[in-house]
């Protein structure tokens, strides 16, 4: 069997644990895409946990179960209208703002002996010329955040490196939804829809590139 690309969201913040009464989430369209992509051929989606640490260790869980032949992660980064493909991640999380455990990281190195950075193994005009003939906004971007995407972005990198794996792999911001766009600022956003067809044309992309590979 072709081994899948494997795609992953970030779950949303108040995600109730098992046992735990419902409470309101926080608009994460990156969780809504994984369950729109669920169960369809040639993919493997999942959500990780928005804490540090564990949204690396559950990649690597997937890495190890799936075999990919590529991966790609999104994740929400609310003053966006675009979809952004990100060049590097670095080694430091320096972010104001808590995980849902409420971990504060701000100017901490994520490995002591990691590398400064990591960058995209994706074939990043090829992205960006992709998206845009599909009619999508695209952008890139040098600085992932300082925050969860950042952190799994290179650990995902670190990770597929250390292992000798010749996975390529991709990190992206996704907007949010022009509903939460209007309310929050009147304006902007991008439709769900239209980041679907962002994701499924990513996926469609390696698949020509990858085809014959496993």
């Amino acid at each position: 069997m072709t081994a899948p690309i494997l795609l992953t969201g970030f779950a949303p913040f108040g995600t109730p644990a098992d046992g735990e009464p419902d409470h309101p989430w926080t608009a994460d369209p990156t969780a809504l895409l994984m369950e729109r992509l669920a169960g369809e051929p040639g993919v493997v989606t999942a959500t990780l946990p928005p804490l540090y640490g564990a949204c690396g260790e559950a990649f690597a869980e997937l890495l190890a179960v799936h075999q990919p032949l590529a991966a790609l992660s999104f994740a929400y980064l609310e003053s966006s209208d675009s979809v952004q493909l990100e060049r590097l991640a670095w080694n430091r999380d320096e972010s104001p703002l808590a995980d849902d455990a409420g971990t504060v990281r701000e100017n901490v190195v994520i490995l002591p002996d990691g590398p400064t950075a990591y960058g995209c193994t994706l074939p990043v005009p090829w992205v960006m010329r992709e998206l845009a003939m599909a009619g999508l906004p695209v952008s890139f971007g040098d600085f992932s955040g300082g925050f969860l995407g950042n952190h799994l972005f290179y650990l995902a990198r670190h990770i597929i490196e250390s292992a000798g794996l010749d996975v390529p792999y991709g990190f992206f911001h996704m907007p949010p939804s022009t509903e939460r766009a209007k309310a929050l600022r009147g304006r902007g956003g991008l439709a769900l829809e239209r980041q679907e067809l962002a994701v499924r044309t990513l996926v469609g992309m390696l698949r020509t590139a990858l085809d014959g590979v496993a």
